[in-house]
């Protein structure tokens, strides 16, 4: 890389250049396209449940890092720089108190958005902190993943006949 790289026309250093410099992570933008939002981490879930949902022709789009998740929730969506995804699926140890805080809002300014939770880990208080969120589906570990399905092409389906 040319030192050229990182500098602009008036010879200052970008952002993304001293970020990169001091080991920081650079911030990309979250974009969602799809009709269903997952929200996982896990690469091989992530695949899985990518691929059933393909199987039931729904468009996905996909945030596997918390950090975008949460910026997702609380500030795009909420705020309305995005648009509301149809069904949000989400692994619910993976978004934090954060997460779950921005979820809750979420779901009480967009009630019509219907939201399942899963995690095949629980404790009293994440299921404290799920049971505040209006509205939200909540799968626990004995749930597989046609329990998953199912509950997803119900959700999609009873939305479709009250719109």
């Amino acid at each position: 890389m040319q030192a050229s790289a990182v500098v602009n026309q008036q010879g200052e250093s970008s952002r993304a250049g001293r970020a990169m410099f001091r080991g920081e992570s650079r911030k990309r933008p979250v974009v969602f396209h799809g009709q269903v939002l997952l929200i996982e981490n896990l690469k091989e879930r992530r695949q899985l449940m990518c691929d059933m949902l393909a199987h039931e022709r729904f468009e996905v789009g996909v945030v596997e890092n918390a950090r975008e998740a949460v910026q997702l929730l609380a500030e795009d969506i909420f705020s309305g720089q995005r648009q509301a995804p149809e069904l949000i699926l989400c692994n619910a140890r993976m978004l934090g108190d954060a997460g779950l805080a921005a979820l809750e809002r979420l779901c009480a300014s967009n009630p019509q958005v219907p939201v399942i939770l899963y995690s095949p880990f629980t404790n009293p208080r994440l299921r404290e902190q799920i049971s505040r969120i209006p509205g939200a589906w909540f799968m626990d570990h004995s749930a597989k993943l046609e329990d998953l399905r199912s509950a997803v092409v119900s959700l999609a389906a009873s939305r479709q006949t009250r719109v």
